[in-house]
């Protein structure tokens, strides 16, 4: 394959002139569809793809992203994430090109790779604007497609008035999502959060997308319905296997876990081909077991960056954490309710004849209105034996909120409580969870209802 040049400073040039006549919308952009290329992914990120017998072009956009106000910076991770392979001789970047146009900073690099002994070509392209960055890239087999490659990057006209310039950016093109208690249709605003340990996390419609240096992690949303159509034949391991990783990778030889430990331990792993992108990856799954089952899926570049990250199948438990999303206002507008308790049997210590019992359930429901002001009420109901006490409260007073607390007036004595908040992705929709720091036994998980 012939050495080029991108010709950088023409094709954005031509991106940022871009007419948008003839244009679909992505995340901030307007972009030209490719001529005679498949559309495979409009969610967390662009991806068309063309394939005509052995040769293959895939071009790529992501979303604009709150970045490090550093063009080389963000190209860095940029190329980490999504170019650097060594076990495809990819590491940095062959030709790499730099150009100011327009108050955007463009860095362009490209490599050559090989897979099954097939060359092919990667580049990619950053452009940064203040704290606002976003990049597209391309992948070919052929020369031919690089004119397809260059019309595609030169087609994406960027709009930041768009952009809403926090580490939690509003989507433009998040699927809508459904409450799974009632036919109600809302948006999680703030979809995306950028952790201080480097991992950056998306909420998308089947899972939850968390990265970093080039590691995947999807935090699969508790399905009841696969869980319940799972035979007692095949183990969780084998079964969400075939469900979450056979469908997209190829794994020649995967390993289940053989330790004997309790909690029973539900894990496997081997070395892996992405279906998709040809890409070679180490890849495991643990089931955790927590109000259903939670699948996490890990995509590493290889078995030694895994083994660092994830050293015992338990440490992949801690990406659950990773589930923590910014509340707007916005978002809680709307009635939410939530419920506890649990009970106790007493039995005879001599010979287990039942006694008594005691029970205690409670809920709570919250509505926060659009105009700043909210009501709550709390009811439970204790039953000890026979006897039973019924209680309750009522609030009303005002809310506000920012990305990780919600601040209510005139809760219990008249206090005003800065509840720790987030909001936790689940399949079909989100929770809001509160809690009050000063007592963390007062805290709440709520589903929405209305």
């Amino acid at each position: 394959m012939k050495h080029f040049s991108f010709a950088i400073i023409i094709v954005v040039s031509q991106l940022l002139d871009a007419a948008a006549q003839s244009k679909k919308r992505f995340d901030i952009f307007l972009y030209k569809p490719p001529t005679g290329f498949e559309l495979k992914e409009n969610e967390n990120k662009l991806f068309y793809n063309k394939t005509e017998g052995k040769n293959y072009c895939q071009l790529f956009l992501y979303p604009a992203v709150s970045g490090q106000s550093d063009a080389e910076k963000d190209f860095e991770t940029n190329w980490n994430f999504f170019a650097r392979n060594a076990s495809q001789g990819i590491n940095n970047p062959e030709t790499k090109e730099k150009d100011t146009i327009k108050g955007w900073q463009a860095i362009f690099g490209m490599a050559k790779g090989s897979y099954n002994g097939k060359q092919f070509v990667i580049t990619l392209t950053t452009l940064t604007r203040g704290n606002i960055t976003f990049y597209a890239a391309t992948v070919f087999s052929n020369e031919k497609y690089l004119q397809a490659s260059r019309d595609f990057i030169a087609g994406i006209e960027p709009d930041i008035e768009k952009f809403v310039p926090s580490n939690n950016k509003a989507p433009t093109n998040l699927p809508v999502i459904t409450s799974t208690s009632a036919n109600i249709n809302t948006t999680m605003t703030k979809f995306r959060t950028n952790f201080d340990d480097g991992w950056h996390a998306t909420a998308g419609a089947e899972y939850v997308q968390v990265t970093k240096a080039g590691t995947e992690v999807r935090l699969h949303y508790t399905d009841w319905a696969l869980d319940d159509a799972r035979p007692n034949t095949i183990d969780a391991p084998e079964y969400y296997w075939s469900k979450y990783v056979t469908p997209y990778f190829n794994v020649s030889n995967p390993q289940k876990w053989a330790g004997v430990q309790y909690p029973v331990i539900y894990f496997m792993e081997g070395s892996a081909i992405e279906k998709k992108t040809g890409k070679a990856c180490y890849l495991a799954i643990k089931i955790v077991y927590s109000g259903g089952a939670k699948p996490i899926v890990i995509i590493a570049p290889d078995q030694s960056v895994y083994q660092q990250q994830f050293p015992h199948p338990n440490d992949a438990d801690r990406m659950l954490n990773y589930n923590k999303f910014a509340v707007t206002a916005n978002d809680i507008v709307g009635k939410w309710t939530g419920s506890g308790g649990g009970g106790v049997d007493y039995h005879n210590a001599y010979d287990g004849r039942y006694i008594t019992s005691h029970t205690l359930s409670t809920s709570d429901e919250f509505i926060f209105n659009g105009n700043g002001t909210y009501t709550s009420t709390y009811r439970s109901a204790n039953i000890n034996g026979g006897n039973a006490q019924f209680g309750g409260q009522d609030f009303k007073g005002t809310f506000s909120v920012t990305d990780w607390q919600v601040t209510a007036t005139n809760r219990f004595g008249g206090k005003t409580i800065n509840y720790n908040a987030q909001l936790i992705a689940v399949k079909g929709g989100y929770l809001l969870y509160m809690e009050d720091p000063y007592n963390r036994s007062m805290n709440y998980t709520l589903y929405k209802t209305k």
